[in-house]
């Protein structure tokens, strides 16, 4: 024991040593490999950059696209200059498909030269204190809006909630208007020329929020079609690049439009010092279209590039990401790198890797199979795959050992075992003195049935009798102290502690005659006399323990408590009863159980009768 303990250090210490050089050769590797690929990196961001803004620009177009579109035919409608009524619009289907299949438009409406107007906004687009202030109802998906100004002495507006069908759910009208369309920054911009117009960015009418508006005039009027910024800073952050770095886009001015917003994968002061790098590089006037930029020490890469935002304007898309962000294959290369690395140094000492892995799995398993057998878990056997010589002989031991633990376990109690396997108890004649409940069972008329059977036969009944009895009993916690002949005695709270063991074993009392009545009336044909389970219970206090010599032990009861208990299942035969219990047991489980009284009773070694109480099934 000694020299293995003076060598295992030295063993721990050489695979150390092995480690360490395959690991100084991995490093070495990876140094190489970071410092010859770091041009290549810097190149293969700049592509990747470009790449990215490529797409978002395209995507920015197939967003923007149909917005334009949509104000630039308004015009060619066969009912844009009709006047809009109390009741609606003619081109109110067509405005409302628009509203609910393009998802980035906010509103669309109509702004007449006399001051009327007709909108289908998104309801999304309003704050849930805006809905609330137009009593708008729940389920609310469209909001039209009718302004009929015209010859009128009180202009009049009406609003109208629809579903997502386009049904009405409810309609208001007031007469206290402040808005006129004719004022806005959109009719405005489209009555000065004849082309699509787009608004810079100005605080909608109904929300209160910034946008931007594309318009088109026509003979009575204009069309206009809104895009929230808050539906830009969505689509900038429904783009991959956003979950790494930021996304922009900002005027010519270094006005900021629209941002991706803050994510857990960027520090908040890294997010804003990348924000207003990349406002800076739009107004400087020698401004790179790839450039890097240094944020809170980190190098980023930026990327800034045009792109139109509706009605031919031109903007500023800026890209701002990590530089390790960009060049994540590089770095998944490096990993590879090391994990390869790392593999080949581990390959210059395989004979130590197999002979361990060949050794520690059959070892767990042994460990495992001798932890089951200290909890006296012993039905799951030992495997024999080893191929080590001594650790197969071991394994073949223990299963060994494991099998005459369960054949010892069949004659005693297993709960014992248990304990003394877990307290590590030898076992030594001697006793303690607990408070426990006792049974005892026979078979009436037993004897007399066994006169009519061959002996094999009363063997197979009676087995089947016990494995129904015994199973029954150990449902409830019952220690089965023995079997003599047709009888069992059982006892509970020893040797482990039982809450309210006097109650348990009325429960197992009951559960008893009802388990076994179907096997033995089974018996009950032709000559053989009937044969009925009897029972007698009694609690109290009884001396618990080994008993026997040195050389062989028994582990049962012995007091008054065990004589009582046995007298008043003899009893059951004189008063035609099945389970009898004592005074001191009806009184335990009193309230709990139907317990009869019947009366006094001779018993057979004392001196004065004694109470008897029946035990029955409740109703």
């Amino acid at each position: 024991m000694n020299i293995r303990r003076s060598r295992f250090p030295i063993t721990l210490s050489l695979f150390a040593v092995t480690l360490g050089v395959a690991l100084a050769l991995a490093a070495t590797i990876i140094s190489y490999t970071h410092y010859s690929n770091r041009a290549a990196a810097l190149t293969a961001g700049r592509e990747l950059m470009e790449r990215s803004a490529e797409v978002i620009r395209l995507q920015t177009a197939s967003l923007i696209a149909p917005i334009n579109s949509i104000a630039d035919y308004s015009g060619d409608w066969l009912d844009v200059d009709a006047v809009p009524k109390a009741s609606g619009h003619p081109a109110r289907k067509r405005m409302i498909s628009f509203v609910s299949v393009m998802p980035q438009i906010a509103n669309i409406y109509i702004g007449y030269q006399d001051g009327s107007s007709y909108l289908i906004g998104a309801a999304r687009t309003r704050s849930k204190e805006d809905l609330e202030a137009l009593e708008a109802p729940e389920g609310t998906f469209l909001l039209e809006q009718i302004i009929l100004r015209g010859g009128r002495d009180r202009p009049i507006r009406y609003d109208r909630f629809l579903d997502e069908n386009g049904d009405t759910l409810a309609t208001t009208s007031t007469y206290e208007i402040d808005y006129d369309p004719r004022e806005r920054p959109w009719f405005k911009a489209a009555s000065e020329v004849n082309h699509v117009t787009r608004t810079d960015v100005y605080l909608f009418a109904g929300t209160g929020k910034p946008g931007l508006t594309v318009s088109k005039r026509y003979a009575k009027g204009v069309v206009g079609v809104d895009l929230t910024l808050d539906d830009l800073d969505l689509f900038l952050n429904s783009e991959p690049q956003a979950k790494e770095g930021v996304l922009t886009i900002i005027s010519q001015d270094g006005l900021l439009l629209a941002n991706s917003s803050e994510n857990e994968n960027v520090d908040r002061s890294e997010w804003r010092a990348a924000i207003e790098a990349l406002q800076k590089q739009v107004l400087s006037p020698d401004q790179d279209t790839v450039d890097t930029i240094d944020v809170n020490g980190q190098m980023w890469i930026t990327h800034l590039s045009k792109i139109e935002l509706g009605a031919n304007k031109l903007e500023n898309l800026a890209i701002a990401l990590p530089l390790s962000a960009v060049v994540g294959e590089l770095t998944r290369a490096s990993q590879r790198t090391i994990a390869v690395s790392v593999l080949i140094a581990l390959c210059s000492i395989p004979l130590i890797w197999l002979v361990s892995r060949s050794l520690s799995r059959p070892l767990q398993v042994l460990a495992d199979g001798t932890r089951r057998i200290r909890e006296f878990d012993l039905e799951k056997p030992f495997p024999h795959e080893s191929v080590v010589d001594e650790i197969y002989k071991l394994e073949g031991a223990l299963d060994q050992m494991r099998t005459s633990l369960q054949t010892f376990g069949r004659y005693v109690p297993k709960a014992l075992v248990r304990r003394m396997i877990e307290r590590r108890e030898v076992p030594e004649p001697g006793g303690d003195k607990r408070d426990i409940t006792v049974l005892f069972m026979d078979l009436e008329n037993f004897t007399a049935m066994s006169s009519h059977l061959e002996p094999e036969e009363v063997m197979r009944r009676m087995s089947r009798y016990f494995e129904i009895v015994t199973q029954t009993l150990l449902d409830h916690d019952a220690t089965i102290d023995k079997y003599i002949g047709d009888a069992v005695m059982a006892f509970w709270n020893a040797p482990n502690q039982v809450e309210d063991h006097a109650a348990k074993a009325c429960e197992a009392a009951l559960a008893v005659i009802a388990a076994s009545k179907a096997e033995t009336d089974s018996w009950n044909t032709g000559d053989i006399p009937p044969v009925r389970t009897r029972i007698g219970l009694h609690c109290g206090d009884a001396i618990v323990g080994n008993v026997g010599s040195s050389d062989r032990l028994n582990y049962t009861a012995l007091g008054d408590t065990v004589n009582l208990a046995s007298r008043l299942e003899g009893a059951n035969r004189e008063l035609k009863t099945s389970i009898l219990v004592s005074e001191d047991l009806a009184r335990r489980v009193e309230g709990r159980f139907s317990v009869r009284s019947v009366g006094d009773t001779d018993v057979k070694g004392y001196a004065a009768p004694v109470k008897v109480f029946e035990l029955v099934a409740g109703e």
